[in-house]
C-alpha cells in the first residue's frame, strides 16, 4: 500500500490509499467515526476501475487528525488480534 497525503491541516486529514479498496476505506472512515471529537469521516472511490480510496477526516480542531488516524488503526489493530483470539479458541487451532 502506498499512501498520498492530499491535504493536512489542524481540522482534516485526506489521504489517498493506492493499491486498497472499499474494505479499509470503509473500516477506518466507520471506526474514525466514533471519536467524540470527529465531524465528519467518509472515503470514496472516485473511479470504480482505479479502486484507490480517498480517506476525508475532519475534527472539531481539538484533536489532531493524525492522532485520531493513528488511534483508529490502534483500535483496529486490538479489534483484529481479539477476533483471531477468539477463531482459534473456537477453532482448537493457533492461526
Amino acid at each position: 500500500m502506498e499512501i498520498e497525503v492530499k491535504k493536512y491541516t489542524d481540522r482534516e486529514l485526506v489521504l489517498k490509499l493506492k493499491g486498497e479498496d472499499h474494505t479499509l476505506g470503509n473500516l477506518l472512515a466507520k471506526h474514525a467515526l466514533s471519536h467524540p471529537h470527529v465531524k465528519l469521516a467518509a472515503y470514496v472511490v472516485e473511479h470504480p476501475l482505479e479502486g484507490s480510496p480517498t480517506l476525508r477526516i475532519v475534527t472539531d480542531g481539538q484533536v489532531d487528525p493524525v492522532s485520531i488516524l493513528k488511534e483508529v488503526v490502534k483500535n483496529v489493530k486490538e479489534m483484529i488480534n481479539d477476533l483471531t483470539i477468539e477463531v482459534s479458541n473456537v477453532l482448537g487451532e493457533n492461526l
